[in-house]
């Protein structure tokens, strides 16, 4: 049977509590039970051992003797004053020679009493006679019920005293565990990791965390090994770059082109624009992941979102599309990079009119949601895919054909977003547009 998701500790204790629970189960039947059958079988000894005392002084004093102490009855009887025990030998029914012990109820003084009886045949000048030895089991009863409840409840005291020592016990074995893995909560980047051992006994623990140590390790190198090497490769693009393009302007001033070569130059420069800008976008992605840029700056959110909405009107017109900003009238301002808060917002409206068809609508909606500052920008593009959302802000993934698409422009939007601390979302279904909804904080004020 799966167990529900949790804590180790939490099922630890849950399995701890639940056997020790069937044990109570089992216990507080099973005890009085045994009891019962040792009381019984201490009992059958007694009558066994009574029956063989009567034999003897039958066989000593005949059972006429017996007879006689009727009074006339022509049977003989005895009760204890307590009625726990009794004799009794009468003429036999049958004239058969047995020994038998069971459970019987007998009325006395117009009282029903349960007693374990043994009876047995014995025959005497050719006349069968019936005795039997009784002992009552009322006072087993009585100590059966009140042994089970005494077991019940002192099988329940301890159990609840076990519980709280396995909870106490395990809590303290496993502590070492869960600092481990407040260490990995704690760390989103593996060089914020803290390699400062946990401290336990316990090798599989320390296993564990060596291994993890081990493994973050070989990420952080891997890291950084990608991280210098996307910064250097992309300062060695640029020169040739560089030139390539200097050269091609050279060559358009000097040369005499007819109208196909200059078609030709120009689809190469504009080529070479989108390299330049796909080789920047990597150095600026480089810089962040180095902590290169300051957050220090104050940056009044409204009129950059409102610069963007200028910086992006010849795009509206060009498509025919509808844009609208809705802004609170208080003036909100954060901390951060002026710089990669411009470059943030600007890729995701730059982002929905890449996947947006003429004639449709772009909305930015600045709002406060408890004591945050938020910002959406809808659309009603295309839409994403529901497979492809959890992989939207992964470096050169292009999920549908645009212009101008290096998969980048999103990437650098996470990348960004971390850096500051913001939260990032985005909602999207297929046909019905995307909504990239960011959440900032509490504002400066």
């Amino acid at each position: 049977m799966p167990f529900p998701a949790g804590k180790l500790k939490n099922k630890i204790a849950l399995i701890n509590a639940l056997s020790k629970v069937l044990i109570i189960a089992l216990a507080v039947f099973i005890i009085p039970w045994l009891v019962n059958r040792v009381s019984i079988r201490e009992m059958d000894k007694q009558l066994i051992s009574k029956l063989d005392t009567v034999y003897s002084l039958v066989e000593q004093y005949g059972v006429d003797e017996f007879i006689n102490l009727g009074g006339g009855y022509q049977a003989f009887g005895s009760y204890n004053i307590l009625k726990e025990e009794y004799i009794s030998i009468e003429k036999a029914d049958e004239k058969v020679l047995y020994e038998e012990i069971d459970y019987s109820k007998r009325k006395i003084e117009g009282e029903i009493l349960d007693y374990r009886v043994i009876s047995a045949t014995i025959e005497s000048g050719g006349t069968y006679y019936l005795i039997e030895i009784g002992k009552s089991i009322t006072s087993i009863v009585r100590f059966e019920k009140q042994f089970r409840k005494f077991t019940f409840y002192f099988l329940l005291v301890l159990v609840g005293i076990t519980i709280l020592i396995d909870l106490f016990v395990t809590q303290q074995l496993l502590r070492p565990f869960g600092r481990i893995i407040e260490k990995l909560k704690r760390s989103d980047h593996p060089k914020n990791f803290d390699y400062t051992p946990v401290g336990t006994s316990t090798t599989d623990f320390r296993y564990l965390e060596e291994n993890i140590h081990g493994l973050m390790r070989k990420i952080e190198t891997a890291f950084n090994d990608e991280r210098d090497y996307i910064s250097n490769i992309s300062h060695e693009l640029l020169t040739p770059i560089s030139i390539i393009r200097t050269k091609l302007d050279n060559f358009v001033n000097s040369t005499k082109l007819t109208d196909d070569e200059m078609i030709k130059i120009i689809e190469s420069k504009v080529t070479l624009g989108r390299l330049t800008r796909l080789v920047r976008t990597l150095l600026l992605m480089s810089r962040i992941e180095n902590e290169e840029y300051l957050l220090t700056d104050t940056v009044d959110l409204n009129e950059l979102l409102g610069q963007i909405g200028v910086d992006f009107t010849e795009h509206f017109e060009q498509k025919e599309l509808q844009f609208s900003l809705s802004q609170p009238d208080r003036k909100t301002g954060i901390r951060g990079n002026s710089e990669l808060l411009h470059i943030l917002f600007f890729n995701l409206v730059n982002n929905a009119i890449k996947y947006t068809p003429e004639g449709g609508w772009i909305a930015i909606n600045q709002v406060f949601r408890d004591g945050s500052a938020i910002v959406e920008v809808s659309d009603n593009g295309v839409g994403i895919s529901e497979e492809n959302l959890p992989k939207i802000f992964s470096r050169f993934k292009k999920f549908q054909e645009g212009e101008n698409n290096f998969g980048l422009g999103l990437a650098l939007v996470k990348k960004i977003a971390d850096y500051h601390h913001f939260g990032i979302e985005v909602f999207s279904k297929p046909g019905m547009g995307s909504r990239f909804v960011i959440t900032i904080g509490k504002p400066e004020e």
